[in-house]
């Protein structure tokens, strides 16, 4: 019976899953336009100085994404990519549209599970991108006296972002206090791009209606204590101020604690700095799909070279440079992570190791001082070239981590198989330091390696 309850609440989540994924994709599907009376040249100029505000950071996922009944707990770090066309329009005129995409990191309770996942944006974003092209345009529109300069709007982020000690997602009640989820705070509101601080479209979002007259009083007449309250009432009021403060003081530090309690992935790289690309493969000039933030977290797949394969949110993946990263300590200063005992370790077994020098006739390592590490046939076990190779490659890579360390005068690894259909395999440091850093490939490796006899490792194998 709770094998049942558990199987029918897996479909659940992925029917929900299926129906948000589905929602997601239909939400993104038509783009936001806005047609402008402008030349075709003068309205691509604009939207060009514009596409550094075209990307960034969220200040609060409230009021931006679509979600329907569906809560935003456990989402934060949202940000958005906006993708511009500038268009000529069917009835005159230049069309200009606008599709974003809103992503944010969830953490589930089961952490293998927490990832970037994609959000379906309300079209906020959208609009708020066009309300900045329209008054750039505006500005160039505007009559000016001959010989003087029109200053348009610098193109500042989109809006502005938290606090760098107060995430949205960790405190949304206080996110929403300070800003209103349905017409979040565009940033800039000062410059003359909104000389009243306030976009074109937040005029437009439903607000409770004011009082004429009351907001203004309330803002020329600020709150003074009457002349006749008494110094106890004076008294009383900084009592009860100084206990919520240590209140919330008290919650900061709760806060702080289940944080630092909580159990971090192990497989988790760090962005170094802002703005780093993850790309569709790795290779320079492949698709850009996402730019990352400092301090943002991603899930790591795998390495390659100099490129580290990365989930995104769910089953969507990139890849990004290594230099750009920064990766957990589990993969070692160079960045490799420390080799792990292949599944089929049990067909072999180590008989024996010595420090001696290189009796082969092997060119890179002859006369010098070597590692050797003779491997026996477990009992009863026989083994293919490949599963040979797979067991020798972690065998080298675990003698030269200990070598390099303990002993700078070995100049290589040989790893000799004692056993009828046996061989050597023997390898420099030097190959084995770029195989751990990932400078060149299994298959470069291999080739730098000697293998006597070739045949005994090359049957079909590859590690």
């Amino acid at each position: 019976m709770k094998k049942f309850y558990k199987l029918a609440l897996s479909f659940s989540h992925l029917f929900f899953a299926t129906l948000i994924i589905a929602g997601h994709a239909i939400a993104q599907a038509k783009p936001v336009e806005r047609t402008f009376s402008n030349p075709l040249s003068e309205v691509q100029q604009v939207v060009d100085d514009l596409k550094s505000s075209s990307s960034g950071r969220l200040p609060i996922l409230e009021g931006f994404v679509d979600v329907g009944d569906q809560p935003l707990k456990g989402y934060e770090r949202g940000y958005y990519v906006c993708t511009l066309q500038v268009l000529p329009a069917a009835n005159g005129g230049v069309k200009v549209q606008v599709t974003s995409k809103i992503t944010a990191w969830y953490t589930d309770p089961v952490s293998a599970r927490s990832g970037y996942r994609e959000l379906a944006s309300n079209s906020h974003v959208e609009t708020d991108l066009l309300d900045r092209i329209e008054d750039a345009m505006s500005h160039k529109a505007a009559p000016h006296s001959p010989g003087s300069t029109i200053r348009i709007p610098p193109a500042a982020p989109l809006y502005t972002p938290p606090p760098a000690n107060q995430h949205s997602s960790k405190t949304p009640a206080a996110a929403a206090t300070a800003t209103n989820p349905a017409t979040p705070q565009l940033a800039g509101t000062s410059s003359p791009a909104y000389p009243d601080g306030e976009s074109p479209s937040n005029r437009n979002a439903s607000a409770a209606p004011s009082v004429p007259g009351r907001a203004a009083k309330s803002a020329a007449s600020p709150s003074i204590p009457p002349a006749a309250e008494s110094l106890e009432s004076i008294q009383a009021r900084r009592a009860i101020a100084e206990e919520k403060a240590r209140q919330i003081s008290a919650d900061i530090k709760g806060l702080e604690e289940i944080q630092q309690n909580q159990v971090r992935p192990v497989d988790l790289l760090i962005v170094k700095k802002r703005g780093v690309a993850i790309f569709s493969k790795p290779e320079e000039g492949a698709q850009v799909l996402l730019t990352a933030d400092e301090e943002d977290e991603f899930q790591i797949l795998g390495l390659e070279g100099s490129w580290v394969h990365v989930q995104i949110s769910g089953a969507s993946r990139g890849w990004m440079r290594r230099s750009q990263v920064e990766l957990p300590s589990s993969y070692g200063s160079a960045g490799t992570k420390a080799a792990a005992s292949p599944a089929d370790a049990d067909l072999f077994k180590v008989a024996r190791e010595e420090t001696n020098t290189f009796s082969g006739k092997w060119n890179p390592l002859q006369g010098k001082t070597v590692r050797v590490v003779w491997i026996e046939p477990a009992a009863g076990a026989s083994s293919t070239p490949g599963e040979k190779r797979k067991f020798a490659k972690y065998l080298l890579l675990e003698a030269y981590q200990d070598m390099a360390s303990s002993d700078p005068n070995v100049s290589g690894i040989v790893i000799v198989f004692d056993s009828a259909d046996g061989g050597q395999i023997a390898a420099t440091m030097d190959s084995l330091k770029a195989l751990q850093d990932g400078s060149i490939s299994d298959a470069a490796f291999w080739q730098s390696c000697s293998l006597d006899p070739p045949e005994a490792f090359q049957a079909s194998a590859k590690s």
